[in-house]
């Protein structure tokens, strides 16, 4: 069986570390040799260099980093790609690629709102941008309708792909790893001494919440509570970053709110060290890195009030109304005046961890779905 793997659409972010996690351990495991392995990898992109470095290349497809120009090169290079190859089956590891039907494809699913048609996921956008996202969320919904095989990383997407979508393809749950077995680099926070410190990991993404995190700080002020909120958000003037700062300013809470822009996969252990509280207070989600990960380096979370929240965390996080912002402010207070809820909270984490494989399970599992997926398509 010739496989292709598809990391095309991972550039950054929090894929793309769920995916070096699985490249770190499918490389290293030998039941790789049971089939045949190529790579389609976007430019310039961690991916690509791993591969290399592993003696890779001469099996590694590498496309545009532009998804317009990406989306082009699947359409009009793909056969060539698949014949050249022998390819049997492709996975593509997040979101469906525009290969030939009669090809079988896998894909890895990791958004949320499709299936939550009752949700205005995108209310915070509007015009062009809010367009944008329809047509985007459309393609993924005619990807899983389409694909052979989805992976979910939780059982409540699994069922709902089923009543909400009615996919035809196979379907499987595999629930999310970490992997911790890397190089570690330290990062410096230049934060005053005393103060308790809270992680939003994330970029500008308003399902977030982060844009609440001015009026937050605001009232911890007014409560003489110090604090200092971090966020992973770039500085690169767009938009949001503008009107983040713009709510900084109005609320006068420059000095509790850092941005201390991306941090890279080796960097993470240094950066939860640093930090007492890790949110997410996300309208949705599939997963979150942020809640596995919290979890391994035994942090408290405090995040959203939300069925998916409480299907996936239990009673491992302090729970909040994201949209009240004097809550989430209480929480917080909670959280800092009262250590044995932190460290009853950790414990549970720590439970909860026991109930998702280690990396190298996680990655036979994929493997051996893609399998399953191929006997029953041939």
């Amino acid at each position: 069986m010739n496989v292709l793997i598809n990391f095309s659409t991972l550039k950054k972010g929090g894929g793309q570390n769920v995916a070096l996690n699985f490249l770190h351990s499918f490389l290293r495991l030998p039941f790789r040799e049971e089939s045949d392995f190529y790579y389609v990898v976007s430019r310039g992109s961690v991916l690509e260099k791993i591969l290399k470095e592993n003696g890779l290349a001469d099996k590694t497809v590498i496309v545009s980093a532009n998804p317009l120009i990406r989306i082009i090169q699947e359409i009009f290079a793909s056969n060539t790609i698949l014949k050249k190859y022998h390819i049997d089956i492709v996975y593509t590891y997040f979101g469906y690629a525009l290969y030939p039907k009669k090809m079988p494809q896998v894909t890895g699913c990791a958004v949320s709102n499709v299936f939550y048609p009752e949700i205005d996921f995108w209310s915070h956008y509007h015009g062009i941008k809010r367009w944008v996202k329809d047509i985007t969320d459309r393609y993924r919904i005619w990807g899983i309708k389409r694909a052979d095989g989805i992976i979910f990383e939780t059982d409540i997407l699994n069922k709902r792909s089923k009543e909400v979508l009615h996919v035809k393809g196979m379907t499987t749950t595999i629930r999310p790893s970490i992997s911790i077995d890397y190089e570690n680099e330290e990062i410096s926070l230049n934060i005053l001494s005393g103060r308790k410190r809270g992680l939003f990991l994330c970029g500008w993404q308003l399902n977030k919440n982060i844009m609440s995190i001015p009026a937050i700080a605001h009232i911890l002020k007014k409560k003489n509570i110090p604090f200092t909120f971090i966020l992973t958000a770039p500085k690169d003037n767009s938009l949001h970053h503008r009107m983040f700062l713009d709510e900084m300013r109005r609320y006068g809470v420059e000095d509790y709110i850092i941005i201390i822009g991306p941090v890279r996969k080796s960097q993470l252990k240094s950066l939860y060290q640093q930090v007492d509280i890790v949110f997410l207070l996300s309208k949705l989600e599939s997963f979150s890195n942020n809640i596995i990960e919290s979890w391994c380096f035994k942090k408290p979370m405090i995040v959203a009030d939300e069925l998916w929240a409480r299907d996936i965390c239990k009673k491992a996080a302090l729970y909040v109304n994201r949209d009240d912002n004097n809550n989430i402010a209480d929480g917080i207070q909670k959280l800092i005046m009262h250590p044995e809820i932190c460290e009853n909270i950790v414990v549970n984490g720590i439970r909860e961890m026991h109930n998702y494989p280690d990396i190298d399970s996680k990655t036979k599992q994929e493997l051996a779905f893609i399998k399953q997926v191929y006997e029953k398509v041939h």
